[in-house]
């Protein structure tokens, strides 16, 4: 014999229901929740911020045109041109530590080198008439300074295509001015 509960259908038996509305809310909050963990779990993460280093690269060609245009008869020859580029690279190093999250701008690295100085070559009198410059002249430092404009471009042309869209207009428009300059040095 067949007890009752046996026989009867499936869809008679005492099962509670839960309503659906309350289970696809819930479904969806964990789907939210676990990318959004993740993305937090990474924050803790020491990986630098990609544009620590093209900051860092804009302060290092100011300092290099700096030191260009602290020896006074470069200087003097060059401040016209190389000053807009110098006080440019110290915009594009600002508005990166805005970007960062910086609360005051970070300190300049030290300048670099300055250009090879041909005053220790020894010379037979201080008018030698050797036709030997002592000094460095534009034609020997300009080329450093596009070099650096031409590192900074490339170094911003990779990076943009890695960044979210507001962070690669920034350094794009950067990369812009450095080309720009770096065209008007030559």
């Amino acid at each position: 014999m067949v007890s009752p509960e046996c026989a009867r259908p499936a869809s008679n038996r005492v099962i509670r229901r839960i309503p659906r509305r309350p289970v696809l809310l819930g479904l969806t909050a964990v789907a939210v929740a676990v990318p959004a963990g993740s993305l937090l779990a990474g924050c803790g993460r020491s990986e630098p911020d990609p544009l620590e280093a093209v900051a860092a690269r804009a302060r290092s060609d100011a300092a290099l045109i700096d030191s260009i245009l602290a020896q006074p008869t470069l200087g003097a020859a060059l401040s016209g041109r190389l000053g807009p580029v110098a006080d440019a690279r110290r915009q594009h190093a600002v508005a990166l530590g805005v970007e960062l999250g910086e609360t005051s701008p970070a300190p300049a690295p030290p300048p670099p080198d300055p250009p090879p100085d041909q005053s220790s070559q020894p010379s037979s009198g201080p008018d030698s008439g050797s036709g030997v410059s002592s000094r460095p002249s534009p034609d020997d430092v300009l080329p450093r300074v596009r070099t650096a404009l031409d590192d900074s471009v490339h170094q911003a042309g990779r990076l943009v295509l890695t960044l979210p869209r507001q962070r690669a207009a920034l350094v794009a428009s950067i990369a812009a001015c450095c080309a720009a300059y770096r065209a008007v040095l030559e």
